[in-house]
């Protein structure tokens, strides 16, 4: 449109397409008169400057994903075998009155490796006991397990005389699950999973073990 006071000042298409090419919101709905990409296009530099960005992101995210993949057991926990006597490494049970609701209680192996061996839960249910589910052990922190150690299907046996109170899973030694770092157990019913003040409202649980030995010891 031309300006209808003729002369020299700008016309009213001119301050328009001015405010639309200054506008930092456009290309994110607004109309404009150019979109951005093209106005990339237009300004080569800006181009190459984004390409190398998306680039630098690429790489980063690469080896990000690379690093943290998984590619089962890790270097330093290859050719580890069991030795020695199972033995308690983590036990929170106590004779206190338990109550339903336990939260998954932790544990550390204290730098040291371990095979896994044996996990056990409690669900006391009121007098009622309850049919079992699955235990295990979830990884906070060091090296890299198969993710099945958290869902180990349990048997159960009695106490007191109600079934089904203790849940328990055994681990055969023949394909090692090396443990070494903090670890919470798991169990399938929380609801149901026994805890009291004493344990701090976590589960009750025990976890044995075996020292394992690296292959340079």
């Amino acid at each position: 449109m031309n300006n209808p006071q003729g002369g020299n000042e700008p016309s009213i298409d001119t301050i328009a397409g001015d405010i639309v090419d200054g506008d930092p919101s456009n290309g994110t709905g607004r109309p404009g008169k150019y979109t951005v990409a093209t106005k990339l296009r237009r300004r080569p530099a800006v181009w190459l400057g984004a390409l190398v960005l998306i680039a630098a992101v690429g790489a980063v995210l690469a080896v990000t994903l690379h690093s943290g993949s998984p590619s089962g057991k890790p270097p330093n926990l290859v050719g580890y075998a069991c030795h020695g006597a199972q033995a308690t490494l983590f036990d929170n049970i106590n004779s206190d009155a338990v109550s339903n609701g336990g939260s998954q209680p932790s544990f550390s192996t204290g730098g040291k490796a371990y095979c896994l061996m044996y996990v056990q839960t409690y669900h006391w249910n009121k007098g009622k006991g309850r049919p079992p589910g699955s235990v295990g052990l979830v990884r906070s922190t060091g090296a890299a397990l198969p993710t099945y150690i958290a869902s180990l299907p349990a048997k159960a046996s009695s106490s007191q005389g109600v079934p089904n109170v203790n849940w328990y899973a055994s681990v055969s030694i023949a394909k090692p699950v090396i443990i070494d770092g903090t670890y919470s157990c798991a169990d399938s019913d929380p609801s149901t999973w026994s805890s009291d003040s004493a344990s701090g409202g976590a589960g009750f649980c025990i976890v044995e073990a075996s020292l394992a030995l690296s292959p340079s010891k």
